[in-house]
């Protein structure tokens, strides 16, 4: 008898909680895990608006792991645990990111650093995570608010939105190639 894919729903829901509650006890805020009462664990989330051929490696915050391989274009869960930020902001915060890039179809690997502000939107506690925005020209924002990137009422950049355009180089990298048709 073949298995249907209604009876996965059950097992993907079952995976899909177990998942969000590791994600929520990472980043669980009690004594224990960030004894300071004036700190609070924010999550973090990346979005690429670099384009196609293009991929962010890593990126770490104040030397804190912020996320893995990400896309060159989209994204924007704050699915990355976590950084600690002050319960409520009173003056301005920078942070130092560092990220790394590859682009393989002309096989160039790049490490990047920015000092940047961070963009209160909304009080950490009251966020729904720290979001980094790896742009063109290879530029970031990091931005702290509620709702997510995608939502009209996300203060930070837009997220990309349809078919990624090519990452264009900047004039000390190496120019893509192009694909040629052989029809």
């Amino acid at each position: 008898k073949a298995i249907g894919a209604a009876s996965f729903a059950p097992v993907a829901r079952a995976l899909l909680a177990v998942a969000l509650g590791a994600l929520l006890a990472c980043c669980d805020n009690s004594e224990d895990l960030v004894p300071d009462k004036n700190m609070v664990a924010v999550p973090i989330g990346a979005v690429g608006h670099y384009g196609s051929g293009i991929t962010i490696t890593g990126f770490s915050i104040n030397g804190h792991r912020g996320g893995g391989r990400e896309d060159g274009w989209g994204g924007g869960l704050a699915g990355n645990c976590c950084v600690l930020l002050p319960r409520k902001v009173t003056k301005p915060m920078t942070v130092t990111v560092k990220w790394t890039t590859t682009r393989t179809d002309v096989d160039e690997f790049r490490e990047h650093e920015a000092t940047v502000p961070v963009n209160f939107a909304v009080q950490p506690e009251e966020s729904s995570g720290l979001y980094v925005h790896f742009l063109p020209g290879h530029r970031v924002e990091v931005w702290v608010d509620w709702p997510t990137p995608g939502s009209s009422e996300y203060s930070g950049p837009p997220s990309p939105k349809g078919p990624a355009p090519p990452y264009e180089p900047l004039p000390d990298e190496k120019p893509r190639t192009e694909i040629v048709d052989a029809n």
